[in-house]
């Protein structure tokens, strides 16, 4: 867009007049240029990208009235703008409530217990888990890749993608491509626990829309404790405060929890009096991860 300059009599006046809003409309589309390639941040929730839209709005509303401000003031009002995105990490904010669906009798009861077998059978395969930060003494447990039980991540893989659209409904979340749904199982005998994180807070990890976790062990249930504790959190430009508030799901055979991945939560320490494997608390857990185009 060019604007007109006014004549005037002083050439000096003129000169300074023309170079100014031209680098008003410089300014301005820079600005907008780079509000919209946070629009379309993918990574970033709705209302964030509602945000960044009204400002985008109300930019293309200030060229609009380039003819009743003076070049100066649009200078000043559009540096502010952009500071203000700059300085303050976007200056966007957002609370994501500690919300969560769990579904009882996932499998059938035959289903359940072929996930125990496996999962006891398999016992020398496991691993130590470990962080994506490798933080030190932030998590204990032992972790059995996907590739170790291929049939039964097929069948909770399956399963997942049946209940999904009722998942989605009741966190009020849209729906959206999947590209994967990563697998893992997991076993916490005594002592072990995974302290506050989210499952999407890396540059690896930023597709992860939503965390499931299934529960199942032995019956009668030989540990306490192991309880899964889901934060209130406070999401901001690209980082995740942990909130005072919280919901504790106590892990429940046959069952599964599903939550937003950008949450914060934790699972407490696991009590096993008699320390033997067979007596963990087992879980398939894992991540739905966005397609990106």
């Amino acid at each position: 867009m060019y604007i007109e300059p006014q004549t005037n009599k002083n050439s000096n006046f003129n000169n300074h007049n023309i170079v100014l809003p031209e680098r008003v409309n410089k300014l301005l589309f820079q600005s907008i240029a780079t509000l919209e390639e946070i629009l379309n941040n993918q990574q970033l929730p709705a209302q964030e990208r509602a945000t960044v839209a009204l400002k985008i709005l109300e930019m293309t509303g200030l060229l609009s009235q380039q003819n009743h401000q003076s070049p100066t003031t649009l200078i000043s009002d559009a540096q502010q703008e952009l500071n203000q995105v700059q300085t303050n990490n976007l200056g966007l904010s957002n609370l994501l409530p500690a919300d969560y669906v769990e579904i009882q009798n996932f499998f059938s009861s035959a289903e359940n217990q072929i996930f125990i077998n496996q999962a006891i059978e398999k016992r020398e395969q496991y691993v130590e888990s470990t962080t994506t930060t490798k933080a030190d003494k932030y998590r204990q447990s032992y972790v059995l890749f996907a590739k170790f039980f291929p049939e039964l991540s097929a069948l909770i893989q399956g399963k997942i993608l049946e209940k999904l659209p009722e998942v989605l409904t009741k966190l009020n979340m849209p729906p959206f491509e999947i590209s994967e749904i990563e697998v893992q199982l997991t076993a916490h005998n005594d002592g072990c626990y995974y302290k506050i994180h989210n499952d999407a807070g890396s540059e690896k990890t930023a597709t992860r829309e939503l965390t499931y976790v299934y529960y199942f062990y032995q019956e009668p249930k030989a540990f306490s404790g192991g309880e899964l504790r889901i934060y209130d959190t406070e999401l901001k430009g690209r980082g995740a405060i942990t909130q005072e508030n919280y919901k504790t799901i106590r892990p429940a055979n046959n069952s599964i929890v599903f939550f937003k991945s950008r949450l914060r939560h934790e699972v407490m320490p696991v009590i096993c009096p008699s320390k033997l494997f067979d007596h963990s608390r087992f879980t398939v857990n894992g991540w739905i991860r966005r397609l990106v185009s």
